[in-house]
């Protein structure tokens, strides 16, 4: 997914301070195309990172008949990974390796840009629900900026329970009573996502690692976090040093939980460009400019454009 080459100056966050220091942002309407607006949970101005994670968008639902408005034409990456996770609908991935990867509910998509990529992303063809889902930056460390580029499509990961809460592990790992479940999806930095949807009301307590930055985005429903209660469409940045988190789950909430290891410094983010080194951002800007080969070509994109 592309960020508006006009998102750059990000607007002032609201927020709200809970104990521990642990602050609600609310995500921000953004351009995903000229038809199409997302809400923008990271970055914003005042929170840039949580762990690696530096980017979160949250598209839809768009109906079926307006499938048309999500198409994403191809643009480049660098120095991360692009993970999609669709909640319904159905998309199409296209890139410069020549992958052509269609995508459904409980699979996942993760492109590692490293030194250089482009892809597009579109909706396919006589849809049968609506498009709902997320798109997530995971920003690769100093020492693997620059591996090789490749794309990998997993067609399950784990599932399981949280008192009555189902549980998608999309990356990383989590410790239950019962077991350790590991998310096979390529990772270069210890992280999570982790997906929480919650058909009945219900209080559970979450296994935190005391190393890790924590948030937990709201797509739907409300979150009740000791005294205060977080609206949809809301970020809780809830920082590191916990091992453990009460969290009570309306009817019907669906959460998504990200943690990682901070990294020493925020990463440089500009356009769809991401690295420890503004010269590295620099250069890549120029390099698309000019159709440097690093960054390939797209070969299929027309035939899915409206």
């Amino acid at each position: 997914m592309s960020r508006s080459s006009n998102d750059n100056q990000l607007d002032t966050c609201e927020s709200a301070w809970l104990q521990h220091d642990a602050t609600v942002y609310s995500a921000l309407d953004r351009p995903l195309t000229p038809e199409l607006l997302v809400q923008r949970v990271l970055p914003q101005r005042a929170i840039r990172m949580i762990g690696p994670w530096c980017f979160l968008d949250h598209f839809g639902p768009i109906d079926a008949q307006h499938y048309s408005l999500f198409d994403v034409a191809p643009h480049p990456h660098i120095g991360l990974q692009t993970i999609t996770w669709l909640l319904s609908g159905q998309l199409m991935h296209l890139d410069s390796l020549g992958y052509e990867q269609s995508l459904r509910p409980g699979q996942l998509n993760l492109m590692t840009a490293g030194r250089g990529i482009s892809h597009a992303e579109v909706a396919e063809q006589r849809p049968q629900t609506a498009l709902h889902g997320l798109q997530l930056w995971c920003a690769l460390p100093p020492a693997h900026e620059e591996t090789e580029p490749r794309f990998d499509h997993y067609p399950t990961v784990p599932q399981f329970s949280l008192g009555q809460c189902s549980a998608t592990l999309i990356t990383g790992s989590y410790i239950t009573p019962e077991r350790r479940w590991h998310s096979p999806a390529l990772s270069f930095t210890p992280h999570l996502a982790l997906l929480l949807e919650a058909n009945l009301a219900d209080t559970i307590s979450l296994q935190l690692k005391n190393e890790f930055e924590y948030g937990i985005y709201v797509l739907q429903g409300t979150l009740t976090v000791d005294t205060t209660t977080i609206p949809a469409h809301h970020l809780l940045s809830l920082g590191s040093q916990r091992n453990e988190l009460t969290i009570t789950l309306s009817a019907d909430c669906t959460i998504l939980i990200l943690g990682g290891e901070p990294f020493a410094q925020p990463v440089k983010i500009w356009w769809n460009f991401v690295s420890a080194s503004q010269q590295r951002v620099e250069q890549a800007q120029r390099d698309w400019e000019v159709g440097h080969p690093r960054f390939g070509e797209v070969h299929r994109y027309r035939s899915y454009h409206r």
